[in-house]
This record gives structure tokens, C-alpha cells and sequence, in this order.
């Protein structure tokens, strides 16, 4: 229902020393917002959540991103174990930093992305191999971890917003994968982001505004308020 929000937990510091001989906690929360004294729901992964998200057309199913880099399916009807997970072999080979359900008849697909390197899409209902997937790359090749997206049907359904760990935005467009996989990098100028970008979303009235939230150093956070006119976004 409305009153309930979904809680993904995990240490994102993957290689500080004091945690490699510790267990990382694994849960994740859903809550009631009217008992916030206790969860409503503990969702127990085999591996920390990085990202999780509500089924806008089902709010009883989630979807989360691990840190090992799998998808888990969640039904909230069927305790917090996941309903259904995919295999290391076609997952992610980084932890999945977003996902998020896109427009399909069937409310069951869903786009994950990670700082491997890749976005891929997924039907909850065969979670086995993804049923698309798309490399992020500038025109040299190389490689971009994404570590943010934003998606809105209103903006197209077939485009992507990520933000990378490089600090640079891509517009992900899938009509227009003979150029460059789809990919157009945007905000390379001094103004860009100096480290990840934690959080990037459309302006809901305006959707060819959007805003990123980063780090302009290594310790300090800052938000930078980005904008274009251009049809590819």
C-alpha cells in the first residue's frame, strides 16, 4: 500500500580491510510508516541489497540488486526469502548499484545496472539470463561503471538516465543502439562530477531537466543541477 517503503541496507566501503573478516549484514526492511517501531517485513538475500524497488503495477513484488551482482524477485505475500534470484553466470560481475522496473503489459521487467560496466534487463518471471543487455562505453571503448538511473515512462520507455562512477551522465536511448551501443555521454566540461554520482532523477514536470547528486572531492558531497534541451535525453 501507500504507507509502506522498502529499505535496502549494505556497506558500500567493499574493500575496507576492517570489514573482509566480518559478516555483512544481509537484511533489508519494508516498513509500515503508521509502526515504525518495527519492520513489517525482513527480506533475508544470501548477499546485502544495494538496491531495491517497489513493483509500481504490483506492490506486493519487489525487485533488489545485490552486492555479488545478482537480481532477487520478492513477493511479499512469501516472507522475506527471495521468490526467485539469478545465477552468477549472467549476472552482474559487480554489485548492482540501481534497478528499476520499466513499462511492459506484463509488470514483470525490470533494468539493473552496475559498475561492471553493463545494463541489463530483465523478466522477473525467468530470472535465469537477462533478455537484454547493453555495454557502457565512450567512443574510445572504454568502459563507464554505472552507479545511478533514472527512469520515466512519460520520457520514453525506451531511455535511460545513468550516472557513473566517473562523474559523467549517459543518456541510454535503446532505438538508436547502431550509434554507439545507444550511449551519448553528456556533462564532460569542467563542471562535471569528481567522483560517483550517487542519484540522478528527471524533474517530474520538466522531464528533459534532471538533477545529479555527487562528490565534487573525495569527502565532500555536493548536488550540481544539470539541464538540456537535447532530444536524446
Amino acid at each position: 500500500g501507500p504507507n509502506r517503503i522498502a529499505v535496502s541496507y549494505s556497506i558500500m566501503r567493499f574493500q575496507d580491510p576492517r570489514l573482509m573478516q566480518k559478516t555483512m549484514p544481509v537484511n533489508s526492511y519494508l516498513w509500515d510508516v503508521q509502526k515504525p517501531n518495527a519492520p513489517e517485513t525482513t527480506l533475508t538475500p544470501n548477499s546485502p541489497l544495494c538496491s531495491l524497488r517497489f513493483n509500481t503495477k504490483n506492490p506486493e513484488t519487489l525487485v533488489g540488486g545485490c552486492y555479488n551482482g545478482l537480481v532477487c524477485f520478492f513477493d511479499r505475500r512469501k516472507q522475506g526469502k527471495p521468490h526467485a534470484i539469478s545465477v552468477i553466470e549472467t549476472s552482474h560481475h559487480d554489485p548492482v548499484y540501481d534497478v528499476r522496473w520499466i513499462q511492459s503489459k506484463t509488470g514483470t521487467l525490470c533494468a539493473s545496472c552496475s559498475t561492471d560496466g553493463r545494463m541489463l534487463w530483465w523478466d522477473t518471471r525467468r530470472l535465469h539470463e537477462p533478455y537484454d543487455q547493453n555495454q557502457l562505453a565512450d567512443t574510445d571503448g572504454k568502459l563507464l561503471g554505472a552507479s545511478s538511473m533514472a527512469y520515466n515512462t512519460e520520457a520514453g520507455p525506451h531511455k535511460y538516465l545513468v550516472g557513473t562512477e566517473q562523474g559523467v551522465v549517459l543518456s541510454v536511448n535503446l532505438r538508436n543502439k547502431k550509434t554507439n551501443n545507444g550511449v551519448t555521454i553528456y556533462d564532460q566540461g569542467a563542471g562535471k562530477h569528481h567522483g560517483p554520482i550517487y542519484s540522478i532523477q528527471r524533474n517530474p514536470q520538466h522531464f528533459k531537466y534532471f538533477m545529479t547528486i555527487g562528490d565534487w572531492t573525495g569527502d565532500r558531497k555536493s548536488t550540481r543541477l544539470n539541464s538540456s534541451h537535447s532530444q536524446d535525453l
